[in-house]
């Protein structure tokens, strides 16, 4: 489940604007303060990176051993032909050692740079991958065995083509991503009632034509008299 899915829209966007205020400042992206699923894969253990990590350094340090051997081989038969000149027989045979050792050498340093390169590339379009917001794990999966397939070439820290490369590829599979929703506007508050104002009505005249000071002082002349208003 992702922290979108269990978050308010509003505290949502809160969190991911803190983080991303956070991130902006820190260039090392193996530094950022990120959040996803990891059951889909969306980080790399610190043990799992590690071992990552040793595993290309025990690759690099065999590598460095086979080309100190070869070196060392080459200066040992440089030095058995510099000894079989003056024997034709010896000079042949060691010219040819020569020839297969360098051979050799020139296609293990190839095959290794080669492969350095390829899990460099590799790295880069899984961690540029993690930027992404996939619907499942499998989606992420695929994204990566593409971009993996398309050998992009190595430009210091760029890939080339890979931008034009994931563009293409949201526009093709666009049921793979997610499609961040924007949230809700809050409803504006509905408007207050305008207070009512009661305007005072016409007081309804007494009947007989009389005011109301008349009929007072005719009632107080004679307190048996019934005073009837009517309509």
């Amino acid at each position: 489940m992702k922290l979108s899915e269990i978050l308010s829209p509003e505290l949502y966007a809160q969190v991911k604007a803190r983080i991303d205020e956070v991130n902006k400042d820190q260039p090392d992206k193996t530094k950022h303060v990120r959040f996803a699923d990891l059951s889909e894969g969306g980080y790399v253990s610190t043990e799992k990176f590690k071992a990552q990590t040793e595993a290309r350094d025990n690759q690099i340090g065999a590598l460095q051993e086979q080309i100190k051997q070869r070196d060392s081989d080459i200066t040992d038969l440089n030095a058995k032909l510099t000894a079989a000149q003056g024997d034709a027989g010896k000079l042949g045979d060691v010219q040819k050692q020569l020839g297969t050792l360098q051979t050799k050498y020139q296609q293990d340093q190839q095959k290794w740079a080669a492969e350095a390169a390829k899990q460099r590339k590799e790295f880069m379009v899984r961690e540029r991958a993690n930027d992404l917001k996939f619907t499942s794990a499998a989606a992420k999966r695929e994204f990566i065995r593409q971009a993996n397939e398309k050998d992009f070439q190595l430009d210091g820290d760029v890939l080339m083509g890979y931008e034009d490369f994931t563009a293409k590829y949201k526009a093709d599979n666009a049921d793979s991503f997610v499609v961040d929703k924007p949230a809700d506007p809050k409803p504006s508050p509905a408007p207050a009632d305008p207070p009512t104002i009661v305007l005072p009505g016409k007081p309804t005249p007494p009947s007989g034509g009389k005011s109301l000071s008349e009929l007072m002082a005719a009632k107080n002349a004679n307190p048996d008299m019934v005073v009837s208003f009517g309509k």
